[in-house]
């Protein structure tokens, strides 16, 4: 059918072609495909691809680039950029569509900046493409500036895909890789919401898990980087969610497999066709203007971090506040749990 394909009306053939990127780069896609490969190669190969692969998952454990950021040597290559502006994250990203707006200059010299998104949604596609690839043209917005989004350790236990996420420049969102990477100067973006504000995910909501979570203001202040606000404007309108009454049984049963796990089990749904795959949405990745910290503090006081948590809560109430109409959320509040 693809001669039907090449026949159909530019619109319509380019909004095939991008869905049909999308399912191809669609994280959960992606991870189903390599546990399957991987599981296939052990269960039909022969006995020197099994040591292959038992040797590759002993190098896993102890492999550091998930702390460094990714593979240095692929950024000195010039192979990290050049896969994060492939064409086909291009594509995947015009499926909703995203796009990334910045309303304030974000000079280099002044960098490295902490780019704090939120909602974290169900899969995260706002941070995804506006900062783990170049799909929605962050090195044309920021020149000068590079940036590593940083996700959970578990991303880096999955055979195969973890090399495709270290190829893009990704690593894992724990102390000692934020201290590396922005002490060698580079921005990193991190969702602090993470597994447990999925289950805050509901369309025409922004419920954001934030009131406990200072250790991002707790980094700024010790490495001088200064934080910005980023909202995914329609990340949460992405999938139909069921919700389960807190301190229910239900509720209770996804927060725990929610702490063994490290992620959360939100029950969702998508596409009417592919339950899995998002609806079709216009998601806009809203950056506001930096919030520098007041110095450079080795070892910042409790008292010190929430003043600065504060203010960033504050900062982002206002981003929330100003913009909020222009996407349709006029009569929605900003809600911090």
């Amino acid at each position: 059918h693809f001669h039907t394909l090449l026949q159909a009306p530019a619109g319509i053939a380019m909004d095939t072609l991008c869905c049909a990127t999308f399912l191809c780069t669609f994280p959960l896609n992606s991870i189903a495909a390599c546990v399957s490969a991987t599981a296939a190669m052990f269960v039909y190969g022969g006995s020197t691809l099994r040591t292959v692969l038992l040797a590759y998952f002993c190098w896993m454990l102890v492999d550091p680039c998930p702390e460094k950021g990714g593979y240095s040597f692929l950024w000195k290559l010039g192979i990290t950029d050049f896969l994060r502006r492939g064409f086909f994250w291009r594509w995947a990203s015009r499926y909703f569509p995203v796009t990334m707006r910045v309303t304030s200059p974000l000079p280099a010299e002044k960098g490295p900046y902490i780019f704090v998104c939120h909602p974290h949604g169900i899969i995260g596609v706002s941070p995804m493409t506006s900062f783990g690839t170049d799909a929605c043209g962050f090195s044309e917005a920021f020149p000068g500036l590079s940036v590593h989004l940083l996700g959970h350790n578990a991303i880096f236990r999955i055979p195969f895909f973890r090399e495709w996420c270290l190829m893009h420049g990704h690593g894992s969102v724990s102390k000692k890789t934020c201290l590396h990477l922005l002490r060698h100067g580079r921005c990193i973006g991190l969702a602090p919401g993470g597994a447990k504000e999925s289950l805050e995910s509901v369309p025409g909501t922004m419920r954001l898990v934030l009131r406990s979570r200072k250790g991002f203001a707790k980094l700024a202040l010790s490495t001088g980087a200064a934080l910005v606000p980023v909202i995914g404007f329609g990340e949460n309108d992405l999938y139909a969610t069921v919700q389960f009454e807190k301190g229910s049984i239900r509720r209770k049963i996804q927060e725990q497999l929610q702490n063994c796990l490290g992620f959360a089990l939100p029950v969702f749904c998508g596409r009417t066709w592919l339950p899995l795959v998002p609806l079709r949405r216009h998601v806009t990745t809203l950056v506001g203007a930096p919030l520098y910290p007041p110095k450079n503090i080795a070892e910042p006081s409790e008292e010190q971090v929430d003043l600065f948590h504060r203010q960033y809560c504050e900062a982002l109430e206002q981003l929330f506040e100003q913009h909020k109409a222009e996407y349709g959320m006029a009569e929605t509040k900003l809600v911090l749990v």
